[in-house]
């Protein structure tokens, strides 16, 4: 359930009072896992893979609310209905509001703690800097700005001094919101599961104080570039556009850059599933001059030094390893060999088995959804899902006898999307394109979904979840 997605009368979910009403849903329901998109910066097309940072939170997700409760703002804005997420609108609306709360907020330690980070003074930096160039991509920008990683002048910060201390102020807002209702979720036992993409944009702070660790042209741009040859969402594969990292140079010293993300992240989210696993075994390396993802070549990667590097350095931290698409039975094997559970997706793979150390999805927020998946299934595939099904759940409709296969499954966890809980034909994601409709999901209320997840308390049950 992507927290944008959450019923709220501002435009988009936040970390406010809907997002622990959901979480007292799951609880209730006998729900003890909630799977989140990445909460970072959206970039480009309002993708949570195309982040301007991998370490700060967008300020999308701030409860008006809680700013109100603090006595930040002096009233709440008027409460609007949206059927869908409006992004420029929503932007605009918090952004209003988290500037009428720097005005009125006194520091405190807590504060100057957190304002001491270098990743909220650089990332503060950045975005300003961004905001300053007309929102273009930092390769762009006037060459002093372009240039501060490398010469740290404070002369080149000056004029933007109550521009990087607002930003400041906005990070430790977000994170002292999301801190509050991760506490609240610890004390139900619910535990959030969070997503780590495995490449970051090049329009990053990542990327602008990193440029040593990606193969990037003498401007900053980027020279090859991250995607999927044709497959089953495009037949002219996938173009993501997001620079190659130089993994020489990484494994030099020591895939610093890489440990530090997942460090970062396993201490927001009790469990991460990292995209595109497969990179660390094989990936896709395209010249940025092509057009499409069709030509391009598998590069071998060197994925076994990397994880006992870092499960060395880090034996708790909890991993799993998005292993779908034609991958080779290397990329199993690496997955294997460090116990990280991997995923079955039913709408990819209805009929093979599972097994314990995986985690079992009706679909994911890039396939379609179950209800449309079996609206446009071949009629003789349908046929045979649908006698499958009736053999083992012979009262059941053959929508509910799916879900009740897949919570009966072997696999240690099931993860299913809300939209698969209330039985909608809307999609999340359509990969491969950019633009609306995606991510734009919302739901309107929660009364809907409460009667579902009653239903689903006795699957559960059932199974033994």
């Amino acid at each position: 359930m992507p927290v944008a997605s959450l019923p709220s009368p501002y435009l988009t979910g936040d970390f406010g009072e809907e997002a622990l009403a959901f979480a007292k849903l799951l609880k209730k329901n006998g729900f003890r896992i909630w799977q989140v998109l990445p909460l970072n910066p959206l970039g480009y097309g309002n993708s949570p893979y195309q982040c301007y940072s991998s370490k700060a939170l967008d300020e999308l997700y701030v409860s008006p609310q809680k700013l109100y409760d603090e006595g930040l703002i002096e009233h709440l804005p008027p409460k609007q209905k949206s059927r869908r997420i409006r992004y420029q609108e929503a932007k605009a609306l918090k952004r209003s509001l988290l500037q009428e709360a720097f005005q009125h907020f006194q520091s405190d330690e807590a504060y100057e703690r957190f304002a001491a980070e270098s990743w909220v003074q650089e990332y503060a930096i950045f975005v300003t800097f961004k905001e300053a160039s007309e929102m273009k991509c930092w390769t762009e920008w006037k060459k002093e700005l372009k240039d501060f990683p490398l010469t740290r002048s404070p002369e080149v910060i000056a004029p933007y001094l109550e521009e990087v201390r607002y930003h400041i102020f906005a990070q430790y807002i977000l994170y002292k919101q999301f801190r509050e209702l991760k506490k609240e979720l610890e004390e139900m036992d619910i535990r959030i599961l969070g997503d780590l993409p495995f490449y970051v944009g090049i329009d990053s702070d990542d990327v602008y104080y990193n440029r040593e660790q990606f193969l990037l042209n003498e401007d900053g741009s980027a020279k090859w570039i991250a995607g999927v040859p044709p497959d089953y969402f495009s037949k002219t594969g996938q173009r993501w556009g997001n620079p190659i990292y130089d993994w020489e140079k990484m494994r030099e010293d020591g895939y610093r850059f890489w440990f530090e993300r997942l460090e970062y992240s396993a201490s927001l989210y009790d469990i991460l599933r990292v995209d595109h696993f497969r990179a660390f075994d094989t990936y896709w390396k395209i010249d940025a001059r092509e057009e499409t993802a069709v030509n391009g070549e598998w590069v071998e990667n060197s994925g076994r030094d990397f994880f006992a590097k870092l499960f060395a350095k880090y034996p708790e931290m909890h991993i799993i390893a998005e292993d779908l698409g034609d991958i080779r039975p290397e990329v199993n094997e690496l997955r294997d060999e460090f116990s990280l559970p991997g995923m079955k997706v039913m709408e990819f793979d209805f009929f093979g088995g599972s097994r314990p150390l995986q985690i079992a999805y009706t679909g994911t927020h890039d396939n379609e959804t179950l209800r449309s998946w079996l609206r446009d299934l071949p009629p003789a595939e349908k046929k045979k899902v649908r006698k499958f099904i009736r053999k083992r759940y012979p009262r059941e409709t053959l929508y509910n006898g799916i879900l009740q296969y897949t919570l009966d499954l072997k696999s240690d966890l099931v993860i299913l999307p809300v939209t698969d809980i209330l039985g909608e034909k809307q999609r999340i994601n359509f990969p491969g394109t950019i633009g609306s409709p995606n991510w734009e999901y919302k739901l309107s209320e929660r009364k809907g979904l409460e009667k579902k997840l009653h239903k689903l308390q006795r699957r559960l049950q059932r199974s033994r979840r």
